[in-house]
């Protein structure tokens, strides 16, 4: 990034060439903030075609290109001028460039250009549309939505209006309303102010199914308004991911069921009667060979010993799966998944064995990518909500014993102005950093999860008591409190407000930990107020 701001003259220079060179142009003015802001007068009448519909620059490129557009505002905002080429969501196939000059000097503004050769005359373009996931609902104590927010528009396609007066389990899909209602009678049962998690499928206007994850929030015993506040975060990603994973393991079962890439038959005595090409490619062996020298030859050191188990198990009708790796030649590490079945008579006496290789390498890159995108949150690498809750029911659960599980609950204070003053982007980055930083303060063993927009939970085993608890939360705060990040030539620290819970070996359970957590940090937000979610310094 350059040091040296670019005189006034030098800055018109520069926008005087750009009109000069691209006069089929886009052409925008953007604010201190990085949004869009009305044109000046006389930046229409440059004749270059002006950029509507968009709020920055930013949401005009895609996804992949983000961080290229940042580091150039930042660069202009430093030096004066700045470009870089990006994808266009309009026109993705082809690179564009975004210029950006400072021409506050003379208009008040900074001033965005993009050119190409690719932006045709009758090219318009089209921002990105940012869908809302989460929306609140209030319901009486009957379950009938007296109050629901404007985003359950794009969310289920029926406008607030519509919904008033309706019982929200005409919503939910058929199948989800015992589950529905054995939740809301759950809840009711609980102490004012309490709260309960259900996932639910629910009937979208035009048909179809949405995964929502509810949260209903007991406020009955309110005199003044008694009400249910049900927060309605849609999760269908998340369940279309994890439903990937289903599939796609099923489908690798099918596949070394039905379909062998490789097929041995050995004797009683292990050694092979009968292998096809592929077998005799894949393993190097022959006729007579025996079949466990063949295998364990090219198997990885650290695979050979269940290997070797698996082959003398089944000649004793031990039946075995098992997935390994394989060195094969010119290739590199392969995964193998081997299907070993007995072979007996008709007194029951093993005779041999059916051995089945299958090449799964590809299978199980894709099982481990599915994976990481049902578990962790793609913008943090934290942990999403589905996979915090399960480790904090294995933590509750486990047979391991230990001596207790601790839940840490973060909320970034007064997040919100980021994301105005800054753009999403940067709130996004500001994010990042504070994941990263959670997740080097937390003890050995323990997780950090995103469970909402701004809110973290950590996950802690064998937490000795509450007072060691409450020394974790404290090493959070501080490992936050040491967060740097640079925006718009700023330094950004957070805060956050924190609440913990803790648990013996045997006790507690997910939800109520997770609630002792959330209602503690809303009481230290309440008792010290919702202080600046940054500051700035240098």
């Amino acid at each position: 990034m350059a040091d040296i701001q670019l005189k006034p003259d030098d800055r018109d220079a520069v926008f005087k060439a750009l009109l000069a060179q691209h006069p089929d142009a886009f052409i925008g003015a953007i604010g201190a903030n990085g949004l869009f802001l009305p044109l000046p007068r006389e930046a229409t009448d440059t004749g270059l075609r002006p950029i509507e519909s968009a709020s920055s620059m930013l949401g005009l490129a895609v996804i992949d290109d983000h961080r290229l557009v940042i580091d150039a505002w930042s660069e202009a905002v430093t030096a004066g001028v700045a470009n870089c080429l990006v994808h266009l969501i309009a026109a993705p196939d082809r690179l564009a460039r975004m210029h950006f000059v400072d021409m506050t000097h003379r208009f008040g503004v900074y001033i965005g250009i993009i050119s190409g050769s690719g932006l045709a005359a009758e090219l318009t373009l089209q921002p990105e549309l940012v869908r809302p996931r989460l929306v609140t609902m209030h319901k009486s104590p009957v379950s009938v939505v007296t109050e629901v927010g404007p985003e359950i528009t794009d969310l289920l396609g029926w406008a607030p209006a519509e919904l008033v007066g309706q019982r929200t389990l005409e919503l939910v899909h058929p199948d989800d309303q015992q589950r529905a209602i054995a939740s809301w009678m759950d809840m009711l049962s609980t102490p004012h102010g309490s709260a309960r998690r259900v996932r639910l499928r629910h009937l979208h206007r035009d048909g179809r199914t949405v995964w929502f994850e509810v949260t209903n929030h007991n406020y009955l015993a309110d005199p003044d308004h008694p009400r249910v506040v049900a927060e309605m975060l849609d999760i269908s990603d998340e369940m279309v991911a994890q439903e990937a994973v289903r599939a796609a393991e099923q489908l690798m079962r099918r596949l070394t069921e039905t379909i062998p890439l490789a097929i041995l038959q050995t004797a009683h005595d292990g050694r092979i009667t009968f292998l096809n090409e592929r077998a005799a490619q894949q393993v190097k062996a022959q006729v007579g060979d025996v079949l466990t020298d063949a295998l364990l030859e090219l198997a990885e050191p650290v695979d050979r010993r269940r290997v070797g188990d698996a082959l003398a198990g089944v000649l004793t009708g031990e039946d075995t799966d098992l997935e390994y790796g394989h060195r094969k030649p010119g290739a590199g590490i392969r995964r193998i998944r081997a299907n070993l079945r007995a072979l007996t008579d008709d007194s029951g006496t093993v005779t041999g064995a059916i051995v089945c290789l299958a090449d799964v390498t590809e299978e199980a890159l894709l099982r481990e990518r599915l994976w990481r995108q049902a578990t962790f949150d793609a913008l943090t690498g934290c942990h999403n909500r589905a996979a915090t809750v399960a480790a904090l029911d294995d933590a509750l659960d486990t047979a391991d014993e230990h001596a207790g599980t601790a839940v840490v609950f973060l909320d970034l204070n007064a997040f919100k102005p980021i994301n105005d003053r800054y753009g999403h982007a940067a709130g996004d980055l500001l994010l990042s950093h504070v994941a990263a930083s959670l997740r080097s303060a937390v003890p050995s063993g323990a997780i950090v999860g995103r469970i909402g927009g701004d809110e973290f939970v950590a996950v802690c085993r064998d937490v000795a008591g509450r007072e060691h608890a409450d020394r974790i939360g404290a090493d959070l705060l501080t490992a936050l409190s040491a967060a740097r990040v640079q925006i718009g030539g700023h330094t950004l620290v957070p805060h956050a407000s924190l609440g913990v819970a803790w648990s013996p070996y045997g006790t507690g359970d997910s939800d109520e930990l997770l609630a002792q957590a959330d209602a503690a940090m809303y009481a230290v937000k309440r008792t010290r107020g919702d202080s600046p979610a940054l500051s700035h310094t240098g």
